[in-house]
């Protein structure tokens, strides 16, 4: 049972608490008077009543006695007797009765004044004297007999009874005559003690009185002083509650109170409201308050944090550090039927209350822009670490390289843009559309992968995701496709950053060489020394590059990329190339895709790490080499081997059911040769994750095609556990110039 607590109206309660107990002591004591003085002023007249009565018992036994001397009728005066006699004996026992009674009560106007000690005097006095008066009267009253005898000679004679009766009459005269007058004092004495013990009373309840009248002014003065004390503190109250919701109304957080059952109290900021587009705040729960805002996993586990927070023996600053609403995304329906999405910050501080904890005082604050800003400045941060990144990463490839690689991206966006807008309504058609854009995408990508432009090879995977995510689709539409066109501005747009890039370095140089002309010496590439020996490279120059520098350049790049990938999963590699100075114009663009995918592919899947390695009994690092040479009128040769695991027909087989490129009575029904050529399917990948490097099935379909394209063809020789390799022929150039 819940105490009511008074809090500051406990000392006005105590006054009233005090006047109405004096008052219904007073109204007691007063009854209680009232009827002790009845019963007092009733005694005091049955009393007086009685004082006579001792005489009117002698009157009626000289009576009597006169009656029986005259012979005369003694009936009636012996009931007048008789009935005298039995007041004064039910008088005397009231009193007795009475006193006894009284005798018991308590109280300070519980008054028994026949009680008191002169009364009881005077009772024991009256009952001894009556005592022996009512010995002397009572065979006088008892009398049965026949008081006469009638005589022939003297008439009507006293019979014995008679006079012996008459004896006994003159006894109780004289003993009557002798004590009446001392009954009648006692009797007058107990009339005396009731009135005056009755008095006594009277006056000192007139004193109470007087002294409760006091009390009462006084506890009214009291309370008067108390109420404007409560005054006052209510106007200091009022006033504080008026600041209070001016604060309230004020400020820009959301602000209010959780008791223990995790409801939320009544008062609370107006920006409470403001935060979460809704006013029905009273009676809600804390749960109801973040249902349906945030996912119900960050709801169990902020009920569960809050909850902690209640828990006394649990350190405040300490818990604060796992705050699930520390910053919390949440969405929130504005009114108008659309969700908006905010971002919000809720910090938890416990309020303790007579050294106990009472209350969590809520504090919520849109943090909504600080989080837009955060994020627009890291994405500032990210894209001038992405600009600096881009341009380290440019001053480190070669110039023919880059300026190569951005001609042949520019032309590869353009087939791709070329393949998008071609008109298209069957399924077949946007398939054929889907591998043509693959296969320009996957080369841009593979190429800036081989010269390090990370943020080129960045938006070309997520091209390539997305141009995954549509052939996953069972049925396909022209809309599906739109989407790429903003993928596709995208890559166009940081292309055309790094061609400005270039274009400004090359500014640079020329500025740079003005201004220093000759005093910085030119290097054997025609590169320029700039300010304190950092290299400037030279502007482009197609015309003065030769085979020699653009298969070096290849040749850096291919392993840059092997470098690269080996190091992210943990491996080693060494790269070695051979007659790519060979290749003719026709084929170098060709040469190069394959060159970067076959690299891509020997580091990926057939280089094992090296505590795999060791096991085989190899050598810690990979071997892969690149071999091309002509063969005259018969056309060229490009090899790509490496010292991997190899590969494994049943592996392969495996790979393609399950990936659902075949049945597997299809492939059981493989040997080992067709089994190797599975891994020129589309979408064939032994590789169970997508990475940026393996996993689409996608690169050695491309490879294939390209081979295909050219009029070559390829030729896979393995060992489980020793190597690979993939002898590619093509034809001689000018055979091959159609189809190129």
């Amino acid at each position: 049972m819940r105490i009511l607590k008074l809090g500051k109206y406990k000392g006005l309660v105590a006054v009233l608490a005090l006047f109405l107990v004096g008052s219904a002591a007073m109204l007691v004591t007063n009854y209680q008077f009232a009827v002790r003085a009845a019963e007092s002023l009733t005694a005091i007249r049955g009393i007086s009543a009685q004082q006579l009565q001792p005489q009117v018992i002698a009157a009626s036994a000289q009576l009597l006695r006169a009656d029986l001397g005259n012979r005369r009728y003694l009936g009636r005066a012996l009931t007048d007797l008789k009935s005298t006699v039995r007041s004064f004996d039910e008088a005397l026992a009231g009193l007795d009765r009475s006193a006894t009674a009284s005798a018991g009560r308590a109280g300070p106007f519980e008054f028994a004044p026949l009680a008191s000690a002169p009364s009881q005097r005077s009772l024991q006095e009256l009952r001894q004297v009556w005592g022996d008066y009512r010995e002397r009267l009572k065979p006088i009253i008892d009398f049965t007999g026949n008081p006469y005898v009638e005589t022939a000679d003297r008439g009507t004679q006293l019979s014995a009874p008679g006079l012996k009766l008459n004896s006994q009459l003159d006894e109780a005269v004289r003993f009557g005559v002798a004590r009446h007058g001392e009954i009648a004092k006692l009797v007058a004495s107990l009339s005396a003690n009731v009135e005056s013990e009755t008095q006594t009373r009277a006056s000192q309840l007139r004193m109470y009185l007087v002294a409760g009248m006091a009390g009462a002014v006084l506890l009214f003065v009291v309370a008067f002083g108390l109420l404007g004390k409560a005054a006052a503190r209510e106007r200091s109250i009022v006033k504080a509650k008026k600041e209070t919701d001016d604060i309230l109304h004020t400020v820009n957080q959301g602000l209010f109170l959780l008791d223990k059952n995790l409801d939320i109290g009544s008062e609370r900021s107006e920006a409470l409201e403001r935060i979460f587009h809704r006013t029905d705040f009273d009676k809600m729960s804390f749960e109801r308050l973040l249902r349906g805002i945030v996912p119900d996993k960050t709801l169990e586990t902020a009920l569960e944090y809050v909850k902690l927070m209640w828990g006394e023996r649990v350190n405040e600053k300490l818990i604060k550090t796992i705050n699930p609403l520390g910053e919390v995304e949440v969405s929130i329906d504005a009114g108008n039927g659309q969700m908006e999405t905010q971002f919000l910050e809720f910090d938890f501080n416990r309020v303790h209350s007579d050294g106990r904890m009472s209350r969590l005082l809520v504090t919520v604050i849109d943090v909504t822009r600080r989080v837009e800003l955060a994020r627009e400045l890291q994405e500032s941060q990210e894209k001038a670490q992405a600009q600096l990144d881009l341009l380290l990463h440019i001053l480190h490839v070669e110039p023919r390289q880059l300026t190569g690689f951005l001609e042949e991206s520019e032309v590869a966006m353009k087939m791709v843009n070329s393949i998008l807008k071609e008109p298209a309504r069957e399924e077949s058609a946007f398939r054929a559309k889907l591998d043509g854009i693959f296969r320009q995408i996957h080369s841009v990508k593979g190429e800036a992968a081989a010269l390090g432009l990370k943020t080129v090879e960045s938006r070309a995977h997520g091209f390539e995701e997305a141009l995954q995510e549509l052939r996953n689709r069972h049925i396909l539409s022209g809309n599906d496709f739109l989407p790429l066109v903003v993928k596709l501005d995208d890559l166009f747009g940081h292309l055309a950053q790094v061609r400005e890039m270039v274009s400004r370095l090359a500014d640079l140089r020329v500025a740079m060489a003005g201004d220093s002309e000759g005093a910085m010496p030119a290097d054997r590439d025609n590169n320029d020394f700039g300010p304190e020996g950092t290299l400037v490279q030279a502007a482009p120059n197609l015309a003065s590059r030769g085979a020699a520098s653009v298969s070096d350049g290849l040749e850096s790049s291919l392993k840059s990329l092997a470098q690269r990938i080996a190091s992210e999963q943990g491996k080693k590699v060494k790269v070695a190339c051979v007659g790519l100075e060979q290749v003719p114009n026709d084929y170098r663009r060709a040469i190069k895709d394959i060159s970067i995918q076959m690299v891509r592919n020997c580091v990926a899947h057939g280089i094992e790490a090296p505590a795999e390695r060791a096991s085989a009994g190899k050598s810690p690092a990979g071997s892969i080499t690149l071999k091309f040479e002509g063969k005259g009128a018969e056309g060229f040769e490009f090899v790509c081997q490496d010292d991997g695991r190899g590969l494994d027909a049943e592996k392969l087989k495996q790979t393609a059911v399950k990936r659902g490129l075949m049945t597997a009575e299809q492939a059981a029904s493989l040997d080992d040769r067709r089994a190797l050529s599975l891994i020129f399917m589309a979408g064939f990948s032994t590789q169970e994750q997508v990475t940026r490097d393996a996993g689409r099935g996608v690169g050695m379909d491309i490879v294939r095609n390209l081979i295909q394209e050219l009029g070559g063809k390829v030729g896979v020789s393995t060992t489980v556990g020793r190597f690979s390799r993939f002898r590619i022929w093509l034809p001689a150039a000018a055979k091959a110039s159609r189809a190129a």
